[in-house]
């Protein structure tokens, strides 16, 4: 009777020992926010109760490259999950953000954002556990400072390009006054009221000009232009905003109020037409940005073409003959 009871208190205690053998597994993470807010440049913890856990997946609402590193940043060919208590750094970079998730032991996490330029946070969750349990942990990489730019060079011999013998025709009409018994009408034109500079900036690279709000900020930069001083161009203070590949501004250069008085005999039908002449030129650009954050550099690169009228002709053609 005595052996019996020994035998029963052994297999109880056996049982006992393999269900806090389960707890222990279960709490190999016992604390963690609902959300990892990560902010720029500052390393986030996540502490582990015990080491019997791995990075199994990261997810995202968008699909996010990485590669994996060991820890002496060598790139290796693993790919999620890790396993058997695996050490690695998972880096996640792109034009537009740049970020790592380090296991470099067992008992810690630790989540970087050096970059992340989209004008909104990056969310993602991040699954660790084993063969036991699952936990989901919530990170999110809240957006980082933009790139500036910092200067801007036209190439002014190579390709370069320049005519002011163009002409663009901005107002006409056609007046009949061919009564016997009419008499003459005067009429004002103002060749300048719709007469306005316009600028084309045409990218190398149109997939990062289409998304230069998250290189350079949604509240986009102006940059100088070039202006025609005696047929050549010239940096004096002109602007345009680059982000735009097309627009168009006043320059103050014509008088918008300039009148032209035509007068049609009475017994006469007049056509007349308006015309600008028009100042064209096109220059290869390079707009220079960094970032003082990843002290990284990127030069733009593209064509800028610039109309600008500067004077106006009138003409009389004869009505066509129906």
């Amino acid at each position: 009777m005595r052996t019996r009871i020994t035998i029963l208190s052994i297999f109880f205690a056996s049982l006992f020992t393999c269900c806090n053998s389960d707890v222990f597994i279960d709490n190999f993470i016992s604390e963690y926010p609902d959300t990892c807010r990560v902010e720029n440049g500052k390393p986030y913890k996540l502490n582990f109760d015990s080491d019997n856990w791995d990075i199994l997946n990261v997810y995202c609402m968008t699909s996010l490259n990485y590669d994996i590193y060991d820890l002496d940043g060598n790139k290796t060919n693993n790919r999620l999950p890790l396993e058997n208590g695996e050490t690695a750094i998972i880096s996640y970079q792109s034009t537009y953000y740049k970020f790592f998730i380090k296991k470099r032991n067992n008992q810690e996490i630790i989540i970087q954002c050096d970059k992340n330029l989209e004008n909104y946070p990056i969310s993602f969750s991040m699954v660790v556990g084993n063969q036991y349990t699952r936990r989901t942990i919530n990170v999110l990489l809240n957006p980082t400072n933009k790139f500036v730019i910092d200067r801007v060079e036209y190439d002014f011999e190579d390709d370069f390009y320049y005519s002011n013998n163009i002409v663009e025709q901005v107002d006409g009409m056609t007046v009949n006054n061919s009564g016997s018994e009419g008499s003459p009408v005067t009429l004002n034109f103002y060749p300048f009221k719709n007469s306005l500079r316009r600028i084309r900036l045409y990218p190398e690279n149109y997939e990062i000009f289409n998304n230069l709000d998250k290189i350079l900020g949604e509240n986009l930069a102006e940059i100088p232009i070039p202006d025609i001083v005696n047929g050549k161009p010239v940096i004096q203070g002109t602007k345009a905003t680059f982000g735009l590949k097309e627009q168009s501004f006043l320059t103050g250069r014509l008088d918008k109020d300039f009148t032209v008085s035509i007068t049609v005999p009475s017994g006469e039908t007049k056509k007349i037409e308006v015309y600008n002449y028009i100042e064209e030129f096109a220059a290869n650009y390079k707009v220079y940005a960094s970032n003082p954050d990843t002290e990284e550099e990127y030069i733009f690169k593209g064509r800028l073409y610039s109309d600008d009228p500067f004077d106006y002709l009138m003409i009389s053609p004869k009505p066509d003959q129906k």
